[in-house]
């Protein structure tokens, strides 16, 4: 645990305050200074995003589709990280869950950080952004880290050792602590209440960082997670309902972009010089296979999009004859990169744009689902639209003629969902929360759990 809480706590300043502050914060009085003013705050908040960032982007995004994939992927790259994942064969050593705790860890530590040193703060409307930004990204921190590390929330594990909560910031080796699991409920209430903080925080618009609703969206994730669809269906509908966000024409539209979109209620911010994946890693590194960048790696299995994308669904075309990735205008196409070896999705074409985070369609397709099990079991409607209703406009936008549409059921919901989002970082919690087997693989299996880190309970007996 002193790796993670206190070597990480100093690296989070280095990286955060060196550029705005002018300052070199090589010693702790260096930190102290760092935490002593706004700017030092507003600049420990960036690297706080960046972080997160680095969780999503490198890590989680390939958790949830590796470990939940059943062929819709062959990877034929060298990374022994994504053969692990892809053969679900993790064991405590496992690097990138390593990375990942670290950096999750790193994330909440500088929000501690933030949270403790507020009263600095004058101006009103940048200590309640602050306080807003802090409390969503420590959230989202815990409420993944138990996603990903722990038993599923649907087990009957709420009372079984998640992670590590802590709520205290940490800048010297004196600081450091040994702290047991806190158990799952423990974590989610704790996320639960940031969140809903946040929600009152946060500013109504913002497309840089998170806003009032990208924590009603992410609250909207968390209760579906936690089986409460009269709150997950009441959030994502509050979202929708603002009138802030609408569906971008074409499906491919809503990626690769470098600023937000109408659809985009929250993405991570990138640049040419600040991104995921220029090199090895990230998602576009492994998915891309375009004459600008992409191993070539993921290949998409071509019997999967034919029997899951009915003809004319937008979604399931496959672009050829394309050599340049400036003409790609379909989710998927041919590779024609180094290596190319078959069909790529275009949802992961350029590295130095925005990594989609949540958008819009998975509001309406979470207020279908949630709907939908609220009908089922003698519950009434949340919002103006029926599940078929929100259906609808998800299969209107791909291109499916929906006149005449019968109603869904939960099936037919779940079943647009995995359409819609595949590839987004969205399968592995959903199966989970479906109790849906992967392959042989049973849901609630620890094939399906990233290892506690080797080096963090070598390190802290009460792991």
């Amino acid at each position: 645990m002193k790796r993670l809480i206190n070597i990480l706590a100093l690296l989070v300043l280095v990286i955060s305050c060196t550029e705005k502050l002018e300052i070199d914060p090589t010693s702790y009085d260096d930190m102290d200074k760092a935490l002593s003013t706004p700017e030092g705050l507003v600049s420990l908040k960036n690297s706080c995003y960046a972080n997160a960032r680095h969780v999503y982007g490198q890590y989680y995004y390939h958790f949830a589709e590796m470990l939940a994939d059943t062929g819709e992927i062959t990877f034929l790259g060298t990374f022994e990280e994504l053969h692990d994942l892809s053969n679900k064969s993790l064991v405590n050593t496992f690097s990138w869950g390593e990375d990942a705790w670290r950096y999750a860890y790193r994330t909440i530590n500088g929000c501690n950080l933030i949270l403790e040193n507020l009263s600095i703060v004058d101006d009103q409307e940048t200590k309640l952004q602050l306080e807003g930004d802090a409390r969503f990204l420590r959230a989202i921190m815990y409420f993944d880290l138990v996603r990903y590390f722990s038993l599923p929330y649907g087990d009957g594990a709420m009372g079984n050792p998640a992670v590590p909560l802590i709520e205290q910031g940490v800048t010297k080796f004196s600081q450091v602590t040994y702290p047991s699991r806190s158990t799952v409920q423990q974590i989610f209430d704790f996320a639960e209440q940031d969140l809903l903080k946040a929600v009152n925080l946060l500013p109504e618009e913002e497309n840089f960082f998170a806003s009032r609703y990208a924590a009603y969206a992410m609250l909207s994730r968390f209760y579906l997670t936690t089986g409460d669809y009269a709150k997950a269906a009441a959030m994502a509908d509050t979202v929708i309902s603002s009138g802030l966000f609408s569906l971008i024409e074409f499906p491919l539209q809503a990626f690769n972009q470098k600023a937000n979109t109408k659809e985009d209620i929250m993405s991570w911010q990138q640049t040419e010089l600040d991104n995921e994946g220029q090199s090895n890693g990230g998602m576009t590194a492994f998915y891309a296979s375009t004459e600008e960048v992409g191993r070539s790696e993921m290949v998409i299995s071509e019997s999967f999009i034919n029997s899951v994308y009915a003809p004319g669904d937008l979604r399931g075309v496959v672009q050829s004859d394309v050599f340049s990735s400036g003409d790609i205008n379909s989710l998927f196409y041919v590779g024609f990169g180094q290596r190319a070896r078959g069909i790529y999705s275009a949802k992961w074409l350029r590295y130095n744009t925005n990594l989609t985070f949540i958008r819009l369609a998975e509001m309406y397709l979470t207020r279908a689902e949630a709907n939908q099990e609220l009908l089922d079991n003698g519950g009434s409607l949340i919002g103006s639209n029926t599940p078929t209703r929100d259906i609808a406009i998800i299969r209107d936008r791909a291109g499916i003629d929906t006149t005449g549409i019968q109603p869904v059921n939960l099936e037919d919901i779940r079943f647009e969902r995995y359409k819609e989002l595949i590839f987004e970082g969205h399968r592995l919690p959903d199966y989970k929360r479906w109790k849906k087997n992967v392959g042989d693989i049973p849901w609630n299996s620890t094939r399906l759990i990233i290892p506690l880190p080797k080096k963090e309970t070598d390190t802290n007996p009460n792991l």
